[in-house]
């Protein structure tokens, strides 16, 4: 894979020295055969003085915390450029993807294309490279092409360098070969806390001040509707549960959250599981209990109603560069205990009792304590939770984002 994808960015920096490709911002743009329409409701200047390309490679992968973050950080820009007409004037948004099955977004602001042949990263190292030279170039993603000059590179952590024993060999091998050229190679790099600004400096051998600091949100859980089936088919009562949420790698530390919830139950009381498992993780084993509620992957809408009717929210993970599903679970108001490390106590505060994630003691005593609160010692907790989660807003990102674009034009 790591050879195929070199093999092909040189063999597209030849054909970039002999061939005219069919888009180039700076030609003609009335063709549609790979390039921008020239529709009306895209253009918001008579001067078009700069194309701004965003990577949608993210809206073809399974929709996970990236590609969240990529997907609602550009819903966020498009209602601010729709909405303050003198930021970003004079400049052209054009939205490129591979071909293939992809989420739908309907955006104002941004067009979206289709250019190219294949996917994944030769997509990006061929087609995009080419594709977006003649502009700025957003990946929001965590991978880009190597080749581009003006390349925007968002790197959400460094877990791959600092736990590889997580990841699959292939996968582990290819990012921490990339990702260290890519962060080199942008011209302005994003991440989402202070913590991942430090790791990712330290793992890829740039400045921490080459790091703009463009936060994660929990908002979108909040517009989506309920599924209360959820509840009935897995015989889950309003109160009746405890909540995690991630996908089935070490990483998650939930086999850790399962032993210490079995020690710090109250009978009838039951943990839900949710979180399906992800192609390039390795699988955690967790042993099996009759009040075990596994779920798998879930909606949205299902999630939302998981969180709403949960006693506590068990964060146990081991490595986060921010942490999305516990301002999640605040946000709906709903008690966490969270792992101390990493980002963690960043993003959570005293919000959330804090353990260790290598104490299982720890984690049922930090249970038993939300699990013991009364009515007004929950209420208090419930309300703290809920500023915290307020404290991260997707429009204040989508600001920082515009400014940072803004200083490139």
């Amino acid at each position: 894979m790591i050879v195929a994808m070199f093999f092909s960015i040189g063999a597209f920096t030849w054909a970039n020295r002999f061939h005219r490709w069919p888009f180039d911002s700076t030609q003609d743009t009335r063709t549609d055969r790979i390039g921008i329409s020239r529709n009306p409701v895209f253009l918001r200047s008579p001067l078009i003085l700069q194309t701004i390309f965003f990577n949608l490679r993210f809206l073809t992968q399974p929709m996970s915390g990236m590609q969240r973050y990529a997907q609602e950080l550009l819903t966020a820009l498009d209602t601010l450029i729709s909405r303050q007409p003198g930021r970003l004037e004079g400049v052209r948004f054009v939205g490129l993807r591979p071909p293939g099955a992809h989420r739908k977004v309907a955006w104002n602001s941004i067009e979206q294309r289709v250019i190219g042949y294949g996917v994944g990263h030769l997509w990006e190292q061929t087609a995009l490279a080419r594709v977006a030279q003649s502009g700025i170039l957003v990946s929001l993603g965590g991978t880009g092409p190597l080749l581009h000059r003006r390349h925007v590179l968002a790197l959400h952590d460094a877990n791959v360098f600092a736990n590889p024993k997580f990841f699959s060999r292939r996968y582990s091998l290819l990012h921490r070969t990339l990702r260290p050229r890519l962060a080199r190679r942008a011209e302005r790099l994003i991440t989402i806390s202070e913590f991942s600004r430090g790791e990712l400096s330290r793992y890829c051998g740039v400045g921490k001040d080459d790091f703009t600091i463009i936060g994660d949100s929990a908002e979108h859980i909040l517009g989506v509707g309920k599924d209360t089936s959820i509840l009935e088919k897995n015989d889950l009562k309003p109160g009746g549960y405890a909540l995690c949420v991630g996908n089935q790698s070490p990483n998650k530390n939930i086999a850790l959250a399962c032993v210490a919830f079995g020690m710090a139950r109250s009978r009838d009381m039951k943990l839900a599981i949710a979180g399906g498992s992800a192609p390039a993780l390795r699988a955690a084993h967790v042993q099996e209990a009759d009040w075990q509620v596994p779920l798998g992957r879930v909606s949205d809408e299902a999630l939302r109603t998981l969180y709403e009717n949960a006693a506590v929210f068990i964060f146990p993970s081991i490595y986060e560069g921010f942490g999305v599903p516990p301002l999640e679970a605040m946000a709906l108001g709903c008690p966490v205990v969270a792992s101390d490390r990493t980002a963690m106590p960043e993003i959570l505060g005293d919000s959330a009792v804090l353990f260790s994630c290598n104490d299982t003691q720890a984690c049922a005593g930090a249970l038993r304590t939300v699990l013991a609160m009364n009515d007004v010692e929950r209420a208090e907790m419930i309300a703290k939770g809920r500023a915290t989660a307020q404290s991260h807003s997707w429009a204040r990102s989508a600001d920082t984002l515009a400014s940072l674009l803004e200083g490139m034009l």
